[in-house]
């Protein structure tokens, strides 16, 4: 069943924009990261009301940490990036020195600052890659009131007026709740929080119910705090796993394995959506 949309301008482009270049490429499923990739990835840092470039390689951290050592070369951090910017642009087919210029034109064309256009645009680009890839007897929403959806529970939320990322529904019951999020910080993880406060009122309605974390956080010590707390190492966790982008980028791609290993790639998560009952 279609994604039903949002009234996010800025997310229904990027979605709109997506379909277009899946279309226009002949992508398909495996092909979507690289999509959303292109969409919302860039090599600048917004500062000061504008975009900077920042050393010439893909930004998914925080700016500063990206640095030179004591010797003046580059840091872990800044040689993952350019690991992943190799990767990119053998993917995308570019050349190297041009991948900047072939990745967040989208972003970058809004001239406004980037954390919440991104964030609500990769929620309706995860939403829309179910909708299209994943089983066709789903229902997919956004921005979901929990206290409409489950009536007479008390979420203990730090925001007072909650919405649930993804709510997806099979018929009349809702199977999985997601939460999604571009990068999130390592002292204030709020899709374990929003598992914590939702899954109780999800399972008593639903026991097979279950709750998804999906990012593109590339902070090897914030995904492994989630993903231990996920039902893959934790019996009867409140988050079943936690979905990244493309599995290879946090990965192999930049050499870390070990419990990152169970991470769960985003496109197999679609196909995955048969089995939500």
């Amino acid at each position: 069943m279609p994604r039903q949309g949002t009234s996010d301008k800025n997310a229904e482009q990027a979605v709109s924009e997506f379909n277009s270049r899946m279309a226009g490429q002949g992508r398909n499923l495996d092909h979507a990261w690289l999509t959303v990739s292109e969409l919302l990835m860039t090599c600048d840092i917004w500062a000061a009301g504008q975009w900077l470039t920042l050393r010439g390689q893909p930004v998914l951290r925080e700016s500063n940490d990206y640095k030179e050592n004591k010797s003046g070369g580059p840091n872990k951090a800044l040689k993952e990036a350019t690991l992943i910017g190799d990767y990119l642009a053998e993917k995308l087919g570019s050349p190297r020195g041009e991948l900047c210029s072939h990745i967040g034109g989208f972003l970058k064309a809004l001239g406004i600052q980037p954390n919440n256009p991104r964030g609500h645009a990769f929620r309706s680009l995860i939403a829309e890659i179910l909708s299209t890839y994943g089983d066709k007897a789903l229902t997919v929403m956004e921005e979901i009131d929990p206290h409409a959806l489950y009536p007479g529970f008390v979420f203990a939320l730090r925001s007072a007026s909650p919405r649930i990322d993804i709510v997806v529904l099979r018929g009349p019951t809702v199977v999985a709740l997601c939460s999604t999020r571009w990068t999130y910080r390592h002292d204030r993880v709020d899709m374990l929080e929003e598992a914590v406060a939702y899954m109780a009122a999800a399972r008593r309605a639903n026991p097979e119910c279950r709750f998804f974390g999906i990012t593109a956080e590339l902070n090897p010590a914030r995904l492994k705090k989630v993903v231990k707390q996920s039902s893959a190492l934790q019996r009867n966790a409140a988050m079943e796993r936690l979905i990244h982008l493309h599995k290879p980028l946090a990965t192999t791609v930049i050499g870390h394995n070990g419990v990152l290993e169970h991470l769960m790639d985003l496109a197999d998560w679609a196909r995955d959506s048969v089995n939500w009952k």
